[in-house]
């Protein structure tokens, strides 16, 4: 494939080598897909087809993908063509369509009053692809863009997996920025990171998770303000295509008023500079289905990039191309049962009923949320702080590392008082304390909890 569109943009200037010459060749699914609508005999699916009647007793006439008996037994309704065949390898097409109208939705954009922003935002980005959940994303979008030895921006306080993937996995840096400063983002510190990586390569990534992982932390409107007037300055000054992976696992769970209550995604996407956003999201967290690994990968494109609505079509086709490379390189496609469940719960419930159901439990995490700062907040000991929170599944609580370090607290708190939380320690990183997950703990609980943490705390006093 030539990428003629692709290859006049910033997107492809910013691509890693791995990037560059990734694509689906005219292979088994070029000729596939082509076979479907032209052949009157397809011999180009590698899924075993039979007549229900020959391989399952007292089946059908009808011509379906073969399978075992007695796996009805555990699908309830569904049929066997939603679940036994392979899916695309961008994903189900109804569902990728239904997911970009609910990005669309979650902008929080009126369809009445934001039409300019709403036309936007559906013309000018692509149809998201379907991954193996959130993480699988987030490898896509790191290889797309990093080569060995090349940095990403993170927040010192970051979801470890993320140094599996690009330190460990792609042999790629991490370049790492204080996260807070006086309880607020440190622009300061991230303006010096992306001024030092500025002099190092010919582009910009970051990746950015708000509510965050480990710490719960969400923005205020005004930091909100504050860190997209920072990326601005910044490509001017640098004069780099930037690339903001947004991780938005846990975007609906937002406990406070004051914060961003939606994706940082569309802030940069209204951008018109070359700063531009990746956003990561899926029914994992949205719609509590966790096993399913069921993510999506959306690219924010720039009107200036294109002439016309050809270029436009033509540019999207060659990035999804790439994006279905990736795809098919790695996992081929993604689970092709929930990707139907996804379809039917959003076509047979709708939006009001989905978020309505998933408010219940939003309500309760608010709780918990509330309950563990404010049994955190009655404990007075110098050597321990929580780290800003508002939103999410977790609280970050930061030890003195002079005194107690984070793996040893961990192993103590197990032993002694059969509490269990997650050490993150990284003492070059300056990071020291503890991830608490309170999603998962009964909120009856909560006081023991901290009070158990409490007294291993004074243990190292």
């Amino acid at each position: 494939m030539e990428f003629k569109y692709l290859k006049k943009t910033p997107l492809y200037k910013a691509f890693s080598e791995l990037g560059k010459r990734i694509f689906v060749p005219e292979g088994i699914f070029y000729y596939s897909n082509r076979a479907k609508k032209e052949a009157e005999i397809n011999g180009t699916i590698g899924t075993a087809y039979g007549f229900e009647k020959d391989f399952i007793d007292g089946g059908s006439n009808e011509w379906i993908p073969c399978y075992l008996d007695g796996i009805k037994n555990y699908i309830g309704n569904a049929h066997v063509k939603d679940f036994v065949p392979y899916a695309p390898i961008g994903g189900v097409q109804d569902t990728r369509e239904l997911w970009k109208e609910w990005i669309i939705k979650k902008s929080l954009f009126d369809e009445n009053t934001s039409k300019e922003q709403v036309a936007r935002l559906r013309k000018y980005i692509t149809l998201p692809i379907i991954t193996s959940g959130v993480t699988n994303g987030i490898y896509i979008a790191c290889a797309l863009f990093l080569n060995p030895n090349e940095y990403i921006i993170a927040p010192n306080r970051r979801w470890e997996n993320y140094d599996t993937i690009i330190e460990k996995y792609l042999g790629a840096r991490i370049k790492s920025f204080e996260f807070f400063k006086e309880n607020k983002i440190n622009l300061k510190a991230l303006k010096e990171v992306i001024e030092e990586v500025a002099q190092l390569q010919n582009k910009i990534v970051i990746i950015l998770n708000f509510p965050n992982n480990p710490t719960g932390y969400i923005p205020t409107v005004e930091e909100v303000n504050d860190i997209v007037t920072l990326l601005k300055e910044m490509y001017y000054v640098t004069k780099k295509p930037m690339i903001i992976i947004v991780d938005d696992a846990y975007e609906p769970y937002v406990y406070e008023e004051n914060v961003l209550d939606k994706s940082l995604f569309y802030d940069l996407h209204n951008l018109d500079e070359d700063i531009i956003p990746i956003k990561l999201d899926g029914i994992t967290k949205e719609l509590l289905l966790y096993g399913a690994r069921i993510g999506f990968f959306t690219i924010g494109l720039k009107p200036n990039w294109i002439k016309n609505d050809s270029e436009l079509d033509g540019l999207k086709s060659e990035i999804l191309n790439k994006l279905e490379g990736m795809n098919r390189s790695i996992i081929s496609n993604c689970n092709m049962f929930f990707q139907n469940v996804t379809l039917k719960i959003f076509k047979e419930q709708g939006i009001d009923k989905i978020i309505a159901a998933r408010n219940k439990v939003k309500e309760i995490l608010k709780l918990r949320y509330k309950k563990i700062n404010s049994e955190f907040n009655k404990i007075e000991n110098p050597d321990i702080s929580v780290d800003p929170n508002s939103g999410g599944f977790f609280i970050f609580v930061n030890l003195n590392p002079n005194k107690i370090k984070a793996t040893e607290f961990a192993d103590h708190l197990l032993k002694k008082y059969k509490v269990g939380i997650i050490p993150f320690q990284n003492l070059e990183d300056k990071v020291n304390g503890i991830r608490i997950a309170y999603c998962s703990i009964d909120i009856k609980q909560i006081p023991e909890f901290v009070s158990r943490i409490k007294q291993g705390l004074n243990d190292f006093s």
